[in-house]
């Protein structure tokens, strides 16, 4: 995949996305920047990560990786505090901006939804003739907050292409039905949108690879970083 040899690649999501070191130090904004990895069980090697596997196998270059454990696509807090606030969320103005912090980026994945589900989050449903508002700091639903995301990665970065990540799987810390309705409404907004959506739930990653019960391990990671790099290739 020659076109994105040299270019630059952003990440936005949560702890699955995380590696100590690759992810913003506190920004004075009261946000707790917190990695997943590296982690025993898990994994050691930043070159394990799905997005990193991902980033090499194109010979692009890492832009920023807008990450952090516990971070939510919505938010509903007028302040920030820990894993909330106008900040905090993937769908904050914030947020979206650092991705182009080290360059505009040429390619952003966007892997969120997890937390939403797992923290309760109202679901929502997706109103197609809600159009883009760069205001807005707080949503009434993930189904608002994740197609306010796509709106706005699309606004500041115009030229990027765009992958989402659906959420998948848990071994039971958080609830799979829950996650795959919130995966399907991922793919709803996704396909409006014409944004490629990779749906996790048919990549292979079984519980098995998720050591702590939700974040996967090196082999789980294999599957996230092939299912996206196929999703790359569908026009090629």
């Amino acid at each position: 995949m020659d076109g994105f040899k040299g270019k630059t690649v952003s990440i936005l999501g949560d702890s699955i996305s995380t590696f100590a070191g690759y992810i913003p130090e506190a920004d004075g904004k009261n946000l707790a920047h917190r990695p997943r990895y590296p982690q025993d069980n898990l994994l050691t090697d930043v070159n394990d990560t799905w997005w990193m596997k991902l980033i090499n196998n194109l010979e692009a270059k890492l832009g920023v990786n807008d990450s952090w454990a516990g971070s939510t696509v919505s938010n509903f807090r007028d302040h920030n505090e820990k894993d909330f606030g106008p900040d905090a969320a993937m769908a904050s103005v914030t947020r979206i901006r650092n991705l182009g912090a080290n360059g505009t980026p040429d390619l952003i994945l966007f892997f969120g939804g997890t937390n939403d589900a797992g923290k309760m989050i109202e679901k929502g449903s997706f109103d197609p003739l809600r159009g883009l508002d760069l205001s807005a700091t707080k949503w009434n639903s993930f189904a608002d907050a994740y197609s306010q995301t796509l709106l706005r990665l699309r606004n500041f970065y115009p030229k990027a292409q765009i992958i989402a990540l659906s959420p998948s799987i848990s071994g039971g810390y958080y609830d799979n039905t829950r996650l795959s309705e919130f995966a399907d409404l991922a793919l709803e907004i996704c396909l409006h949108y014409n944004i490629k959506c990779v749906d996790l739930r048919s990549s292979g990653l079984t519980v098995d690879m998720l050591p702590d019960t939700l974040h996967p391990n090196a082999e789980g990671m294999e599957y996230i970083y092939r299912a996206v790099l196929n999703k790359l290739k569908e026009d090629e």
